[in-house]
């Protein structure tokens, strides 16, 4: 396995690979700062929702920007690697098909 295709299955956000779909698993903060689980939780990364880790500043790559849901944030490497994920597996065709088919039914009804 190359470097790149380990990152894409990163244990933790700030590990991951800019631009992949992933889900988050779990939020652990460290005992330093126990009160960084509730914080990031309130912020959206709850588990099962999409994140993306969206760009790295330069230079040292710290902030990260990630998008969790409809919301972008930027958060220290600290935060991120508090932020177990798992990529987010691909549909099957016939599946993605029926999950489009469904937005746009119930779109038509707002």
């Amino acid at each position: 396995m190359t470097h790149a295709e380990n990152r894409n299955l990163a244990a933790t956000l700030d590990l991951a690979s800019i631009g992949h779909a992933l889900t988050v698993q779990q939020v652990q903060a460290p005992q330093a700062a126990p009160e960084w689980a509730r914080w990031l939780e309130e912020i959206g990364f709850i588990v099962g929702e999409h994140v993306m880790l969206m760009a790295r500043a330069l230079p040292g790559g710290d902030p990260l920007v990630v998008r969790i849901g409809q919301s972008t944030f930027a958060l220290r490497r600290a935060e991120a690697a508090c932020i177990r994920v798992a990529p987010v597996p691909s549909l099957d065709p016939v599946r993605a098909a029926a999950t489009a088919d469904y937005a746009i039914h119930e779109g038509s009804k707002a």
